[in-house]
C-alpha cells in the first residue's frame, strides 16, 4: 500500500506535468487533469496526500524499504522532470523503476532476492518499456506525426525500438531458461 500511494502521487505529477501533450493526443485528451475535470491544483493536493499516506504507512515497515522508497520517488521525480526527453534513458529508467518495485517488496517482507529474479525482471521490464514507446511511435507514424511530444524520439526509430525491445524479451527468457538449468534449481 505504501508503495502504491507513493506511485500513485508519481503519476498523478507526471500528467500534470504532461499537460500539454497529453491534450494534443487523441486518447490522452481524454485524462482528467488533460480534460480539466479535475484541476491542476486539485491534482498536486492529491499527489501530496498520496505522498504523505505512503510515508505514514512505510513508518510502520523497515528502513530498509523507507530507504528504496525514497530512492523510487526521486528516480521518478527525474524521470518526470528530465529522463524521460532522454532517448533510450527513459527506457531503461522505466526497467530500472519497475525492477526497484521488487526491491522494495523484498525489503518490506525481508524475503531475500536472488540475481536471477532481479536480471529476470529488469530484462522483462526493459522489453515492456520498449514496448511502450514503439506502440506510441506506431501511434504518431499512422498519425503522419515525425516526433513524439515530450519525448526523445521520431517516428524514425520504431525500427531499432522494436529490436531492442524484442531482443530484451528474449535476454528475459535467455535467464529465466538458464536459472531453471542452474545448479541452484537442480
Amino acid at each position: 500500500l505504501s508503495f502504491n500511494f507513493c506511485a500513485s502521487a508519481t503519476y498523478i505529477v507526471n500528467d500534470l506535468l504532461d499537460l500539454e501533450e497529453d491534450r494534443c493526443h487523441e486518447v490522452k485528451k481524454h485524462r482528467p487533469f488533460a480534460s480539466g475535470q479535475i484541476s491542476a491544483g486539485s491534482g498536486l493536493l492529491l499527489a501530496l496526500a498520496c505522498l504523505l499516506v505512503s510515508a505514514g504507512i512505510a513508518g510502520f515497515l523497515p528502513h530498509a524499504f523507507f530507504e528504496v522508497l525514497a530512492i523510487y520517488f526521486c528516480l521518478t521525480c527525474l524521470y518526470s522532470f528530465f529522463l524521460k526527453r532522454l532517448l533510450l534513458v527513459d527506457v531503461l529508467a522505466l526497467a530500472l523503476l519497475y525492477t526497484l518495485r521488487i526491491f522494495a517488496g523484498s525489503q518490506a517482507t525481508g524475503i531475500v532476492l536472488s540475481l536471477w529474479l532481479l536480471s529476470f525482471a529488469f530484462f522483462l521490464f526493459l522489453s515492456l518499456a520498449f514496448l511502450k514507446r514503439a506502440a506510441d511511435l506506431i501511434h504518431h507514424r499512422a498519425h503522419d506525426r515525425d516526433i513524439v511530444p515530450g519525448r526523445g524520439y521520431t517516428a524514425d526509430d520504431l525500427e531499432a525500438i522494436s529490436i531492442a525491445g524484442i531482443c530484451s524479451g528474449f535476454l528475459s527468457s535467455l535467464i529465466l531458461t538458464l536459472y531453471t538449468n542452474s545448479d541452484t534449481v537442480q
